[in-house]
């Protein structure tokens, strides 16, 4: 994916009417990264008056669970009220499963999917 504004990454998001779908990508997520382009999500969905994130996250390489963990808090307080539906295009299944872990023991509704559509599926009816 083209990097644009001098971002590290690239984020493309699209209002489909109950829920903002979001496709973020680049080589390397670093933790600023994913607070930055969370933080972006989740202003347009305020803005727009939507609750819902289907997230479609398109990087080869991802941070460690260390650093997801210690995102977590930031990440918790971001979520609030929210329902959040993720798909990792590179299939970092361990990595996703600890962050749908420790969101929901935060309080957070969020489920992983291998698929966008099942994934759509899943947050229309959540």
């Amino acid at each position: 994916m083209p990097v644009d504004d001098g971002k590290a990454y690239s984020i493309k998001t699209e209002n489909r009417g109950s829920y903002v779908y979001a496709i973020i990508g680049g080589v390397k997520v670093t933790p600023e990264m994913a607070r930055d382009y969370w933080s972006e999500i989740v202003q347009e969905c305020r803005e727009l008056s939507l609750n819902k994130i289907l997230a479609e996250k398109n990087f080869p390489e991802t941070i460690s669970p260390d650093a997801l963990a210690k995102l977590n808090p930031f990440l918790t307080e971001l979520f609030k009220g929210f329902t959040v539906a993720f798909v990792d295009r590179y299939g970092h299944d361990d990595l996703s499963g600890l962050g749908k872990k420790l969101a929901r023991n935060s309080g957070v509704k969020m489920q992983v999917f291998d698929d966008v559509g099942e994934a759509e599926k899943w947050l229309l009816v959540n």
